[in-house]
């Protein structure tokens, strides 16, 4: 079930929007949980792990960019949506990294053109596999659940799922070499990462995957990683 989180200070507006979102959901089969916030701040001091957001972007106490620059403190990847008739904002929302935008007043189907998106989003990137050869076999990995790949040896490296850790008896290189599109990066020369599981960059330059790993970030590839890291979340 798809955790989707609302928050606008107009009651007429969450209304609206819950009502889109549940009229996708209800044509495309698609089982999603609903919940309204009437301000940032309840947001932000919510314990729920939510998969899409949609923000106002002007709201009393927290607005909707102040709001996301707290969110991404914590989480780098969740997508955000900004539902606003500010187009002055639109830079600033982009420095937080929003998957899109949607302009008041809306109509349903702005909608659903955005859950379209984000269900293909998810849909493209969990179909995705790749080979690895292990002192058990072959394995046929699906890339969705793939948090990092980390050198142990020369010829060795340790494959981070969202399971579990094992080795693989493959070059880094060689693994890198099978990897398509932009969800991973090689942030060092020991280390790639699955953008969709960095939490955050830590004070000594390093990247916090989700399970709370810590990766050495190369100091000239920080430019570039956020970057991707950007356009991933957008995509």
């Amino acid at each position: 079930m798809l955790k989707i989180a609302v928050a606008d200070d107009e009651e007429k507006v969450l209304d609206e929007i819950e009502t889109a979102i549940s009229q996708y959901a209800f044509s495309n089969d698609v089982s999603v949980k609903i919940f309204k916030f009437s301000d940032g701040d309840s947001l932000v001091h919510s314990s729920m792990k939510f998969d899409l957001l949609f923000l106002d972007i002007e709201m009393k106490i927290l607005n909707g960019i102040e709001t996301a620059q707290v969110i991404r403190e914590s989480d780098m990847c969740v997508p955000i949506v900004y539902i606003t008739n500010y187009s002055k904002y639109w830079r600033s929302a982009y420095k937080v990294h929003a998957f899109d935008f949607i302009s008041k007043p809306f109509e349903a189907a702005d909608i659903s053109r955005v859950m379209n998106d984000f269900m293909l989003s998810i849909k493209e990137s969990q179909s995705e596999t790749v080979s690895l050869i292990t002192d058990k076999g072959l394995v046929m990995q699906k890339l969705d659940e793939v948090c990092y790949f980390i050198v142990k040896n020369k010829k060795s490296v340790l494959v981070g799922t969202t399971f579990s850790e094992y080795i693989a008896k493959e070059y880094l290189s060689n693994i890198q070499e099978k990897l398509s599109g932009d969800q991973f990066y090689l942030v060092h020369k020991s280390c790639i990462v699955n953008l969709k599981y960095v939490q955050n960059v830590s004070k000594d330059n390093g990247i916090v995957m989700k399970d709370g790993t810590w990766l050495p970030l190369s100091q000239r590839k920080q430019k570039d990683f956020f970057y991707r890291l950007s356009r991933q979340i957008r995509n």
